[in-house]
Formats: C-alpha cells, structure tokens, sequence
C-alpha cells in the first residue's frame, strides 16, 4: 500500500524565478530607455507580437510541465523492505537496514527517508541513493531509541525527479516493522565478558573475602599456604599422602526479591535517564548476578499498578525478567511503601533478601520504617536510596553570591535530613545504600556480595 504526492522540482522553481527575472529586467529596461510603459499597447503592432511569442512561450511551457507529469505518474513505483533487530537496547545506537528496488526505464536519484517516531534518535537521514535500472540497493542509517517498550515503524518516503526533471514525485510506502526497546542489557553482556576474565573491579564491584567456613562445600583441592587447618581434610590426605583442602562456596539456593518503586519521584531525570531507569537497569544487573550464584530471583513494582514476576533460577532465563518488566513505567502516584510490603509478605512466603530501590524524603520516614519493619519479621532487607547528581554538583561549586549561597544552604539542609532518615532507617538494623544513579549498579551488587559473604541471609 503507498501514497503519492507531487511537488515542484527546485529546477522548476529555479527556472519560474529566472524567467520572472529576465522579464522585470526586460521591461526596467524598457522603461528606462522607452516612453515609460511597462508593456507594449495592445492594440499596437509591437504590442500584438509580444504577446503573441509570449502565449506562446507559455503554451509550450505548461504541455512540457503536463507531458513530464503524464510520463512519469506512470511509471512503476519502488519498493522498500526494512531491517532492523528485533530486540533493542535503550539508548544504545542500532543499524537500520533499507533494500530499494525499483523498475524505471531509466537511472534514477531516489531520496528517501524513514518516518521516525519523536522518542528516538537518528543519523543518516535522508539517504540519496543512485539507482540503475532493475537493480537492489540496500542503504543503512543509525537509529537510537529513548524510550523503553513496543517500537513500531510503519512508513518510509521516496523522493524521485520526473522524466524531465521538472517535478518531484513523493512515494509514501506502509513498511510495517516492530521492535521491543529493552532496558539497557548491554552491561550484562559486559559483565559476562568481565566476569570471564575475573576483571569485574572494572565495572566497580568488590569481591571481599570470605570470613569463616559458614558456606556450602565446594570441591577438594590441594593445600594452599594461607588454609587453616579446620580446612584440611585427613581422609583425603591420608589417601593421596599430601594435604588436601576444602573449598566452599558461597551459600546457594537462597532467594532475592527486587522491590521496584515505580511512584513519581522515580520520574526525575539524570542526564539521559529516569531514577526509574536507572534504578531498573541496577536491579536486572543484580538479578543476572544473583542467578549465576544459584539464588532464584523474583521482582515486584509498586505504584499506581503492581506488577510481580514470581522467583526463576538459572541465568538464562534473566529475559523473562527483562520482558515482563521492559515496558513498564512509573507513574505520578505517592510510593505506598506499607501496601507493598503487604504485597510482598503475602505473594513471597520464603526468606529472602528484599531489595528496595527508591527516592526517599523525609517525610516518607513512618511510612518506611513501619514497611520496613513489616518485612524484617520474615526477610531481610536492603534499602537503595537515590540521591540526585546536582545535589553533589551543587556542593562543589564555589559561592560567590547571595543566590548561591542560598541554594548551597537549602542543599545542606536537605541532606542533613536525607542523613536523619537514614540514621533511623539503620537503627532498625537494615542495610542501606545512599548513591548517585552512576553508582547504584556497583554498590548495590557490592552490598549483596557482602551479605552473601557474611551469612546474614
């Protein structure tokens, strides 16, 4: 299915401005060095030829615009087919493939554009392709989405010159394509390769040693200078008549329940992303983490709607996570931390780690404490806390004025009681994160590694 359009070529524009032109210089002229009339009388014999070369100048003018119309209306339109990946990354930069075919009887200058939607990004358009009769040409530009959930791309224009050159033929085509937009799964795949090569201190994370023997056994191996004796197995050693120790493992089989405040401080924007998207990438990159320790996972966001995906094990199966939550979006609801705690305690029965990622206030402190103390009588808890990056940008700057001085005096206040709630949230014996949105991922992965490592779960 396409449309058609018509418009003016630039040559045809060029070419009505150049007559118009000629024809006031003709007639200045004439008024400068004649008897002052714009136009020769009609009546007379100069005046009666003008005309007449000029009707029929004209006359053949509009049959050459009529008859390039006529030829090139008819001609065959191209065809367009599009390819793009199925599954994007935000904010990640994708190819987009156009294979271009047409039939003309003759070499042909197509212009073409994608009709793109106004939350993506794009480089390349349009393309001018050269054409050669009956051949395929497949072009590319860049394409960069901003915004999770279902990406659809339904039309392409082509733009070719008539026969004569004279009009520009507008060829609008349903190219129906659809995509999924993806949070940014981009550092998963990076910490599969980091993890690889043992070099994830790269990405920020921390692996502490183990403090004492509190872990699942893991395999035998052969004593290393360091290996306390608890460690060392005689059964073993006496079999091989060298020593030979234990090596444990962190606990496995355990569960992580990522709480996702999706309220309406997780709209605020931090650089190119939302605390929501920053805080949902954190959570799938610790949930791809999580499942290579051998924890099951399972997720729930709380706001206007409540969306839950019941706990999964295994890393390969981190896209069921990434599809049920790709598409969802906070809203401009208050965050209810006591209905989601409620939520929680009835949906998930087993003791887990609750992690919880939000933009606290201090006027959130009852709420909170009393939702936190909800899920300690079963789970235990990690509080995330957002903190706005110009909060730190603000205090680093210098003060040379009174306005300045008083921003810089509200942002002290304001973190001094971001620093009270946080006292109290502690004092009910709940680990808690306080981070910039660059550094939640690798705090947040860190703090559960430490946990881990020390048994409390």
């Amino acid at each position: 299915m396409r449309r058609r359009g018509l418009q003016p070529s630039p040559q045809l524009l060029y070419c009505g401005l150049a007559v118009t032109l000629a024809l006031l210089c003709w007639q200045g002229y004439e008024l400068w060095t004649g008897d002052g009339d714009w136009l020769p009388a009609p009546g007379s014999e100069v005046g009666e030829g003008f005309f007449n070369v000029l009707m029929g100048l004209a006359t053949v003018a509009v049959l050459l615009l009529a008859a390039d119309l006529f030829v090139s209306w008819r001609l065959p339109s191209a065809q367009i087919h599009r390819e793009v990946r199925h599954n994007l990354a935000l904010d990640q930069w994708i190819p987009v493939k156009l294979t271009i075919t047409h039939d003309f009887p003759y070499a042909a200058t197509l212009e073409v554009h994608d009709h793109i939607p106004v939350d993506c990004e794009f480089e390349g358009l349009p393309l001018v392709v050269p054409m050669e009769p009956g051949h395929r040409t497949t072009v590319e530009y860049r394409l960069r989405p901003r915004r999770r959930g279902p990406l659809e791309l339904t039309r392409a224009e082509v733009r070719v010159r008539s026969v004569a050159g004279f009009w520009l033929l507008r060829q609008i085509h349903v190219v129906e394509t659809s995509a999924k937009v993806f949070p940014d799964f981009a550092s998963i795949e990076g910490y599969q390769l980091l993890a690889t090569d043992n070099h994830t201190s790269q990405m920020g994370i921390r692996r502490k040693p183990r403090r004492g023997e509190g872990m699942d056994f893991h395999q035998l191996r052969e004593y290393r200078q360091g290996d306390s004796q608890r460690q060392i197995d005689w059964k073993a050693t006496s079999r091989r008549q060298k020593l030979i120790s234990r090596e444990y493992q962190d606990e496995r089989d355990q569960q992580v329940i990522l709480l996702l405040d999706g309220g309406r401080r997780m709209l605020t924007q931090d650089g190119v992303s939302t605390h929501f998207d920053h805080c949902l990438n954190c959570l799938l990159m610790l949930s791809y983490v999580a499942l290579r320790q051998g924890d099951a996972v399972g997720m729930m966001s709380f706001g206007a709607s409540v969306k839950h995906a019941s706990p999964i094990k295994g890393a390969t199966n981190i896209n069921r996570l990434i599809n049920h939550f790709y598409d969802f979006y906070p809203d401009k609801s208050a965050p209810d931390y006591l209905e989601a705690a409620r939520e929680l305690m009835q949906r998930y029965r087993k003791r887990s780690l609750v992690v919880l990622t939000t933009n606290l206030r201090e006027e959130d402190s009852d709420d909170i404490i009393n939702a936190c103390r909800l899920l300690q009588k079963r789970h235990l808890v990690l509080v995330a806390n957002l903190r706005e990056e110009t909060l730190d940008r603000t205090l680093a700057e210098d003060v040379r004025n009174f306005d300045q001085a008083v921003v810089y005096a509200g942002v002290v206040d304001y973190l001094r009681q971001r620093d009270k709630l946080q006292e109290k949230l502690r004092a009910q014996g709940l680990f808690f994160v306080d981070c910039a949105p660059s550094k939640l991922t690798a705090q947040v992965i860190n703090s559960y590694f430490s946990i881990k490592r020390a048994g409390y779960l």
